[in-house]
């Protein structure tokens, strides 16, 4: 029986806090200490203060509440000779014309008005919404895809057209202006809503991306914004994933998964360099692609078809669909976890872990996944062209299965776990 995703997350939630893949939004009580050692923490933080609800709803409101933008008014007296601007200050004018012998009646002094759009409160709001426009413009194109972030789609486009075409918020300058915690502390006490709550959530913002970090704060917002991984392989994927670190080093470096690279993890002990991949074919040194052209050399008829039935597949698909299939790979792949092993020191490739992940409980599926991970073993090539097998790099493979017997946990160089892992797990260079 396979273990359910609540039993997976609750065992990983502290270090899954870097997902940000195709998944689902909820607040997640599981996490108990957020493991924060990120490199990105800057970015996931910004993340997830964008997914907050009060900022989605403020964004959302803001074409209305932008209505009632506030100005200051200035009144100022100026003596005009033959003309008039503003109102007529008649005692001020009369005064005047007294001090000039009372001869000039072309003489005049007038009060004139004139709108401040230079406050306090319009610096601060300015200020958040560029802060808004620059975040969104600059660190989040890439999560425009996921289901989870969709709402910025639209809410974006306000952020945009409100920071560059509203006429009121264009006519105040930050050129030298400093916001200042108390510039934010006086307008979160102000009544209208515009400026207290573009201020409150300035401040969040500040606290949590300070120097002097609020732990505190960014637990409970990683909590609130928890994105789940949507598809059970994935989390049991990065369950394994997070096994490995957890029983191989206590100072991983974690990274952000968000559908780059897909570096999870990296570390390092007295001898190596560790570099944990999950999804993808690592770091460039090593090649999960086969051309069909190399493989046209004088081998078994088999494979000679095989290129040719790809081949007639393209052309027919061009015809049927109007489109190409890839005829010029034969094989390809990216596994589920890779790690790559360097030595210390000349930072020299000595070492790959390639890991094939089946959440299952059927022993046929995990012979399926059996077959796939020697497939990546056989076919892998260095990026000189060698194949790895043949290399001086030391390769291994790990099956990960859920409830599956096993007889033997290790046969050459290929090493099965199921749930009851063990202390395989710790010391990998060793194995």
């Amino acid at each position: 029986m396979k273990r359910h995703t609540d039993e997976l997350i609750k065992e990983i939630s502290d270090f899954l806090v870097v997902y940000l893949k195709s998944g689902n939004i909820g607040v997640n009580s599981f996490i108990v200490k957020a493991n924060l050692n990120i490199t990105q923490l800057e970015q996931l933080i910004t993340v997830h203060f964008l997914l907050k609800d009060e900022l989605k709803e403020y964004v959302r409101r803001l074409p209305i509440l932008i209505r009632r933008f506030k100005t200051s008014t200035t009144r100022t007296n100026e003596t005009y000779y033959g003309e008039v601007r503003g109102s007529v200050n008649w005692p001020n004018t009369v005064k005047k014309r007294l001090e000039m012998g009372n001869r000039d009646r072309t003489v005049f002094s007038c009060t004139e008005q004139s709108r401040n759009y230079y406050i306090k409160e319009n610096l601060v709001l300015k200020a958040f919404i560029e802060l808004l426009n620059t975040i969104l413009s600059q660190e989040t194109e890439k999560f425009m895809k996921y289901e989870w972030f969709a709402d910025w789609k639209e809410l974006k486009t306000i952020v945009h057209q409100i920071h560059h075409k509203n006429v009121y918020l264009n006519r105040v300058s930050l050129e030298k202006v400093e916001i200042t915690d108390r510039m934010l502390q006086d307008t979160a006490k102000h009544r209208n809503p515009l400026y207290h709550e573009a201020a409150i959530l300035f401040i969040l913002y500040r606290r949590l991306q300070s120097r002097n970090l609020n732990v505190e704060e960014v637990q409970t917002l990683l909590k609130e914004t928890f994105v789940f991984p949507d598809k059970p392989e994935v989390l049991f994927e990065l369950y394994w994933a997070i096994q490995l670190v957890k029983h191989n080093t206590e100072n991983a470096q974690l990274e952000l998964l968000d559908g780059g690279q897909n570096l999870f993890a990296s570390w390092k002990d007295e001898d190596y360099i560790y570099r944990l991949y999950h999804d993808s074919v690592g770091s460039g040194q090593l090649s999960f692609h086969i051309k069909s052209q190399e493989a046209r050399n004088p081998q078994h008829p088999l494979i000679e078809r095989k290129i040719s039935s790809l081949e007639k597949a393209s052309k027919m698909a061009e015809h049927f669909f109007g489109e190409n299939i890839e005829a010029d790979t034969l094989w390809s792949g990216r596994p589920d976890l890779l790690l790559e092993v360097y030595r210390r020191g000349n930072c020299n490739l000595e070492q790959v872990f390639i890991g094939e992940v089946k959440h299952t409980a059927s022993t046929g599926y995990a012979i399926s996944g059996l077959r796939e991970l020697v497939d990546y073993m056989e076919f892998v090539k260095v990026k000189n062209g060698e194949f790895l097998s043949k290399s001086s790099i030391n390769l291994k493979g790990i099956l990960f299965v859920d409830h599956v017997k096993v007889n033997e946990s290790l046969v050459d160089n290929v090493l099965v776990i199921n749930h009851d892992f063990n202390e395989r797990l710790r010391h990998l260079s060793s194995l």
